[in-house]
């Protein structure tokens, strides 16, 4: 080395490159997510319809009632009885389009990444599933098929909220 000779350089620094956390990142939506809100809504729509007919035909809805409880139980009084089809009938028309209305709410907010919805939305399913058992020989059976049909479609968004797609996108959002 000479007098002349510049001084040496420093080593060079090293590269490192940082990914972004997964809670860092933006992550789009998955489209089963966006798949699963759309069929959830159809059946929030068939839900509400189902109890517009119900509420649309209630003398109907609480003639059929009032067949069921004279004949399964003619040892009640007549207050018994017509306290039992009042309940029986606003639980029919009152619980489809409540059920409606709430799986639409819960169908917005699982769309917007709150995985809890999906809880809800699941259990909101089974209540559907009740009120068709409920509803069967009771309701016509246009009403049956449209809470059927409500169901089936809630049944398929429910498989496709839990694909793994959609678990990655609710766990991203979560952090």
């Amino acid at each position: 080395m000479t007098p002349h000779d510049p001084p040496p350089q420093p080593p060079g620094r090293p590269r490192f490159e940082f990914r972004q956390r997964p809670s860092e990142a933006v992550a789009r939506r998955a489209r089963v997510v966006d798949a699963s809100f759309a069929l959830w809504t159809a059946a929030a729509v068939l839900g509400v319809v189902a109890g517009l007919v119900l509420l649309l035909d209630l003398d109907g809805v609480t003639a059929s009632v009032r067949a069921v409880v004279d004949r399964d139980f003619p040892n009640e009084t007549p207050v018994t009885r017509d306290r039992a089809v009042a309940a029986a009938a606003a639980v029919l028309v009152g619980g489809a389009l409540l059920v409606g209305v709430l799986t639409a709410l819960a169908a917005a907010a699982m769309r917007s990444g709150r995985g809890g919805a999906r809880v809800v939305l699941a259990l909101l399913l089974a209540v559907t599933v009740v009120e068709i058992v409920l509803a069967l020989g009771v309701v016509p059976p246009a009403v049956v098929a449209l809470l059927a049909a409500g169901a089936v479609l809630g049944l398929v968004a429910a498989v496709l909220m839990l694909l793994p797609a959609a678990h990655r996108w609710f766990a991203a959002r979560r952090r």
